[in-house]
């Protein structure tokens, strides 16, 4: 790779990067002003108790909108393991990855991190994947906001995942 091509990929990854920053201030920018205006007293209890790892249990969900109708994909935190499954528009399962995860609440903004993928259901079922990935998140109102591509050594291009808390479930749970 010449030195101009090199120049240039790491102009682009500050350039990335600087976009993902500034897409998170932009987010709290707008949400701040939202919380400002609530009193303490009315906060969420348990957003102001419990701790992120607390606060990230339970079932959530997100939907994605594809050629072949609406997928919906459910994530179970279970304590220190993650089912997630995409379910087709008919609530077919497609694929389930099961990892394990910990929460590091250590720093400044939770930081949620997993290994140990396997994928339990779909083509590729058996599969296995050690690799420990990361992001950062957020707990509030009953959203779960993952941004990726945000921590040192990330160099894929910063995303915004948001999931909703899962109140009623479509389809019956998984063996855990």
């Amino acid at each position: 790779m010449s030195h101009k091509a090199i120049v240039f990929r790491q102009a682009r990854t500050v350039v990335v990067r600087v976009a993902g920053v500034l897409l998170v201030v932009a987010i709290a920018c707008v949400a701040t002003p939202v919380f400002a205006q609530i009193p303490p007293e009315e906060m969420s209890e348990k957003s102001s108790t419990e701790s992120p790892a607390k606060q990230i249990m339970g079932d959530w969900v997100r939907y994605q909108d594809t050629a072949k109708g609406r997928l919906m994909t459910i994530k179970q935190h279970l304590g220190d393991r993650t089912i997630l499954t995409i379910y087709d528009p008919n609530q077919k399962p497609l694929v389930s990855y099961r990892s394990q995860y910990k929460v590091d609440d250590s720093g400044s903004v939770p930081v949620f991190r997993y290994k140990n993928k396997v994928v339990v259901q779909g083509p590729n079922r058996g599969a296995k994947d050690a690799t420990e990935r990361a992001y950062i998140f957020r707990v509030d109102d009953g959203k779960f906001y993952e941004v990726h591509g945000m921590l040192p050594g990330d160099d894929k291009q910063p995303q915004l995942i948001i999931w909703e808390r899962l109140k009623d479930n479509p389809v019956p749970k998984q063996a855990t």
